[in-house]
């Protein structure tokens, strides 16, 4: 493991110094290459090797150095090399020796260049190369041999050319994908955030809902209190203990629910917390209603069915709301009436009151008033209307489709 981790380290500081990298391949590689002439040399009398002769063919593999600083310099220098070695004799010996830098430079430059720009060096590189081939057998020697050789090192040139391409498009593919990855990533980071934001506007709005309806009953019950407590002191006792039973069903609401928002939702099982209300719970909601001075006549239609969990929640919610902004604005002599209508096409909930005053309009659209009870109504396919009834008072009506709410669940 140890071992690992250092060449690991060693292999990215490498890859942030090219030349470095580079020069120690070019060591290794003249290295190699002098340390098999040396073994021909010492194998056979017909092949000899003194120092000078081994820093002259060492002199070809600097432009390895420069293949990824200095791409042209390398070119450069090995074209100079090998024109040394065509054209004067005692230097003939490092015509091969240039001939292993081109190969690395050509590799180089498919690898790491645009191919427009790769081709260019690939061809500064090798038409000279087979110029003076060409010209060698002008001057003596064999033009089928010139030929055939021409031949064998561009065939070699055009292999390396396309392994470095190979290369470079692999490259840039891992580059794509890791791109990719990361988008997605960001993308998912993204999704959680705006996840985390509706949950959040989710709780506020079921806060809002939890305390607006329980502190206004609070308020009416202690109002009635304070009337009575000299005249019929039993029904303020009976008024304050409402009132105290109230209090402690919005604070247990209230902290169920920021125990949710503080601990998330994958947490929510450890708070142990009471179930969502739902359309069944609209008659304990009714008989609280009651308790706080407001008449009100609970009426079910059609044969009752489930409804999925998120427009009943809705719809509980919005009956709350109704009868809380009925409590505050209806007057002291209003009634109310809270209809059920399980119908064959759609589903509807209305409240209405003979009151005088109209609900709380609120300009946030996170659960306050109509805005907030529009948006539970609209999020599961149905829609809401309210306004003054033509008797007197006011209608709040919402009509959930069959079809709608369960297509708003799906989404």
């Amino acid at each position: 493991m140890h071992a690992a981790s250092t060449f690991t380290r060693l292999r990215c500081r490498l890859h942030q110094r090219p030349l470095l990298a580079d020069a120690l391949l070019a060591v290794a590689s003249a290295g190699g290459y002098l340390g098999f002439y040396a073994v021909s040399a010492a194998v056979s009398d017909a092949v000899t090797l003194t120092w000078g002769q081994a820093g002259l063919m060492a002199i070809p593999f600097a432009s390895i150095a420069l293949r990824r600083t200095w791409l042209w310099g390398g070119i450069v220098l090995s074209l100079l090399v090998m024109a040394a070695a065509f054209f004067i004799g005692p230097l003939e010996g490092m015509a091969m020796d240039s001939g292993i830098g081109m190969f690395i430079l050509t590799y180089t430059a498919a690898a790491y260049r645009p191919l427009p720009r790769a081709l260019v060096a690939a061809a500064a590189i090798w038409v000279p190369v087979a110029l003076f081939i060409q010209s060698a057998a002008f001057r003596g020697g064999d033009h089928v041999t010139s030929l055939l050789l021409t031949m064998l090192n561009c065939a070699l040139a055009a292999t390396v050319f396309w392994i470095g391409w190979v290369i470079r498009n692999r490259r840039e593919h891992v580059v794509e994908l890791s791109d990719r990855a990361r988008f997605a990533e960001e993308r998912q980071e993204a999704l959680a955030a705006q996840a985390v934001a509706d949950e959040q506007r989710r709780i506020a709005r079921e806060l809002h809902d939890v305390v607006a309806h329980h502190i206004s009953v609070i308020g009416v019950m202690s109002e009635g209190a304070k009337r009575v407590l000299r005249t019929d002191p039993e029904a303020a006792e009976e008024a304050l203990t409402t009132v105290n039973q109230t209090a402690r069903t919005a604070l247990r609401e209230m902290r169920d629910i920021l125990t949710v928002l503080r601990q998330g939702r994958d947490e929510a099982g450890a708070a142990d917390l009471e179930p969502q209300p739902t359309v069944d719970s609209l008659r304990a909601l009714v008989a609280q209603t009651k308790d706080a001075g407001l008449p009100v006549r609970y009426t079910v239609r059609g044969e009752e069915y489930p409804l999925p969990t998120g427009v009943s929640l809705a719809v509980y919610r919005i009956v709350q709301e109704a009868l809380t902004n009925t409590i505050k604005h209806a007057g002291p002599q209003a009634r109310a009436g809270v209809v059920v209508d399980y119908g064959e096409a759609e589903f509807r909930i209305s409240v209405g009151d003979s009151g005088h005053g109209a609900p709380v309009v609120s300009g946030f659209s996170g659960g306050h008033g109509l805005i907030g009870m529009r948006e539970r109504a609209t999020l599961y396919g149905g829609t809401l209307e309210a306004g003054p009834r033509p008797g007197g008072g006011y209608l709040v009506e919402a009509r959930f489709p069959k079809n709608a709410h369960l297509q708003g669940v799906a989404r």
